[in-house]
């Protein structure tokens, strides 16, 4: 038997068993998010596959809003060293404090920030995993995979990249979660995933280049 299987106790006749996050009275908190935390990212597949895809939206709503709370004060702390070696090269104080004042505002919206996230990021996948075919087990099961997928946020305690490649390694997690779980086609999930993404990337770029062109005329 793997150490993930270990990491799970209560275990359905079906092979489901919830994940250590929602078994919390059984491991404890800092456990229960370190074992979460390993599942996703280590063995994201087994994870959801093994994951119920009907039993509620808090328990994972509170580990993305325990996540991004985390990763949001390590992005602040980090600010914060920058700016006391900014402080050294450069006169002006104010702007040197800038970074900080704003991670700290981030921080302190960080709870409401991230459980609008997860819910958008959600909603827009779904969408699209249904326009595909892809939505074997409802919008439950994309949220609680959008939900936990905010585990690698707790890449942001790594300075300067760290947050960066949380992002990039939470794009992997979606995409293998969302197969796994909804047990579809990986490229229906890749599309699910990838798909809101470029929508906004695109739309961005053509808000920008409409202010540029009407600047310049």
């Amino acid at each position: 038997m793997s150490d993930f299987q270990n990491d799970f106790n209560e275990q359905s006749a079906d092979g489901l068993s919830l994940p250590p996050w929602e078994q919390r009275e059984n491991y404890g908190y800092l456990n229960a998010t370190y074992l979460t935390v390993k599942g996703v990212m280590l063995s994201p597949a087994q994870f959801f596959h093994r994951m119920p895809a009907r039993v509620g939206l808090a328990q994972p709503l509170f580990f993305a809003v325990v996540l991004g709370v985390i990763a949001s004060f390590f992005s602040w702390m980090w600010a914060l060293s920058g700016s006391s070696l900014q402080v050294l090269v450069e006169e002006d104080m104010a702007g040197a404090m800038k970074g900080p004042f704003v991670g700290f505002i981030v921080f302190l919206t960080s709870p409401v920030t991230a459980a609008i996230t997860v819910a958008i990021n959600a909603a827009l996948t779904h969408l699209v995993l249904m326009l595909v075919g892809g939505n074997r087990l409802g919008f439950e099961a994309t949220f609680r995979v959008a939900a936990y997928a905010m585990a690698t946020s707790i890449l942001a305690v790594v300075p300067f990249c760290g947050s960066t490649v949380g992002a990039l390694w939470s794009v992997a997690v979606m995409i293998i979660g969302l197969y796994s779980i909804h047990e579809t086609e990986p490229w229906k999930a890749i599309v699910a995933v990838l798909a809101p993404t470029l929508l906004c990337l695109m739309a961005t770029g053509s808000a920008v280049g409409l202010l540029f062109f009407s600047l310049a005329g």
